[in-house]
């Protein structure tokens, strides 16, 4: 049965998009080019668009390079997927806020029936 505090488990694909959206919006906060910034890390503009839109993944090394960049923590890349993991329970209190506890339990049972069915896919 789901318990509110489960770890939610995320792809290495859903990270690094996550962690890409969030060098880009730092990138643009900070007032700099993809251009700029891929020549600051010694690699092709194409190579930084595929680590923003989180089709490669980053180096710890080029996070830390990146955090000096723009004056921020290293932690600030992985800050924003960690907090849509913590808003995930509230989201789900959002959703089902209104509805009886029967109808919460069923939509409980159908949500562990639904994860089952798709582990069972994999």
């Amino acid at each position: 049965m789901l318990q509110c505090g489960d770890p939610v488990v995320q792809s290495e694909d859903e990270i690094n998009k996550k962690v890409g959206r969030t060098i880009a919006k730092k990138r643009k906060a900070a007032g700099y080019t993809q251009e700029q910034v891929s020549a600051h890390l010694d690699i092709g503009k194409e190579a930084f668009s595929r680590i923003e839109r989180g089709i490669n993944g980053v180096s710890v090394a080029k996070l830390f390079s990146l955090a000096d960049l723009f004056g921020c923590g290293v932690e600030t890349f992985f800050a924003e997927a960690a907090r849509q993991l913590a808003d995930q329970p509230d989201s789900t209190d959002r959703l089902l806020a209104g509805l009886s506890k029967a109808d919460r339990q069923l939509v409980v049972q159908l949500v562990e029936k639904l994860a089952d069915r798709l582990r069972s896919n994999r």
